[in-house]
Formats: C-alpha cells, structure tokens, sequence
C-alpha cells in the first residue's frame, strides 16, 4: 500500500498534464458502480526542476505515478519539493453552473482524511487532464487508504479537458455534501457541461490501494 505520508511532498508539485484512454464506444451505463474504468497517464519531466524538458509517460493515480518516477529517477521528489506552490487549498476557479450530488451511489464508503489529501494533491497540479469520449468514461486520479476519486467524462460528443483545481473542486463538494464523521461517498455532477467526480471505496475489479 502506498503512504499518503511519503508521497505527499512530491505529489503537490507536478508539473505534467495527464489523460485518460477512451472507454469502448457506445457504452452508457446507469449505475455508477458500472461506470468504465480507463487508465490515466501522467506525461512527467525526467528533470523534475525543467517541467518543459523531456518527458516520459507514467500510468496510474497520482499516488503510483509518483512512486515509479522516484524509483526511476532518485532523487526526483526533493527536486520538486523545492518548487512546492505555497498555497493550494482555496478553490481555483468559478463554475458556470451548480453541480448536483448524490450521496447514495451504490458502493461502499471511502476514509474522508485520505479523499481530503487526493484533493489537496490535485490542487497542486496546473495545467488540464484530459479524458476520452463518455458516458462514465471514468479515470482513478487519486486512491490511497482504499479511498478513491474519479474523474468521469460524461459527454459522448468528444474529449472533454479539465484544469486540475475544477476536479479537485467537485471532488471538495461531494465532501461538503455528503461526508458523515469519518467516511464519504458520493457523486457530484456537472449536469450542462456533462461531467462528473466520484469519490467512492474502490472498485472491486481494480483492487484496494
């Protein structure tokens, strides 16, 4: 099991965009216990301290992209915990539209303090994630303490970009919304822009984290 503890430090400081492969066409599933799961790469620098030199691509969540960039490269962590941003706890951007939730999806429950670090990873992130075509076209951005977030393009229509504080953002509503003392689950949703976030206990296919 990867630490939230190791990984914090380096996590807040990517500088890397990431994307999700698109799901198979024609899909559109109503539970959301059956939404598809795609992977998601991270496309890192090699020099954590030149985020516009080579790069190479590493799949996963944040937690595990972390982890194999350390093993490949030592050292690449403390490299950028130099350029940490200083504060990545405030909401970034204004949406258009209020999101719905839903705070009954049908799964079990996930640890709020580690869906409350994946948040916090997320917003240290600039730049956009990408995801292919939907409905429930989901990536796992984040899963630690077996506590996962999910990011869901829901449009059929094409890709949909996103910044990485507009994720980490819903994510913060399902936890505003639906938290109880120590567990969430839940699922906000932009219903007009046709995407959405899920916070949940990880899917049993993919195994705990």
């Amino acid at each position: 099991m990867l630490s939230i503890i190791t990984l914090l430090p380096s996590v807040l400081a990517l500088w890397g965009l990431a994307h999700a492969a698109p799901a198979a066409p024609g899909q559109t599933l109503d539970d959301v216990d059956e939404f598809t799961t795609v992977p998601v790469y991270w496309d890192l620098p090699i020099k954590a301290d030149d985020p516009n030199g080579a790069k190479v691509t590493v799949e996963g969540t944040i937690q595990q992209a972390i982890a194999k960039m350390e093993a490949d490269y030592p050292g690449w962590n403390a490299t950028f915990q130099a350029g940490l941003p200083g504060d990545v706890s405030a909401a970034t951007l204004t949406a258009l539209e209020d999101p719905t939730y839903d705070c009954k999806i049908k799964t079990d429950m996930a640890n709020i303090l580690a869906i409350k670090w994946g948040i916090h990873y997320l917003r240290g992130i600039p730049g956009k994630a990408k995801n292919g075509p939907g409905p429930k076209n989901c990536g796992r951005v984040s899963c630690s303490w077996d506590s996962a977030i999910y990011w869901c393009n829901e449009d059929s229509a094409g890709d949909k970009e996103l910044y990485w504080g507009q994720i980490a953002d819903l994510a913060q509503g399902v936890l505003d919304n639906c938290a109880g003392v120590t567990k969430v689950k839940g699922q906000g949703t932009y219903k007009d822009d046709k995407w959405s976030v899920v916070v949940r206990f990880p899917k049993g296919s993919e195994g705990n984290c």
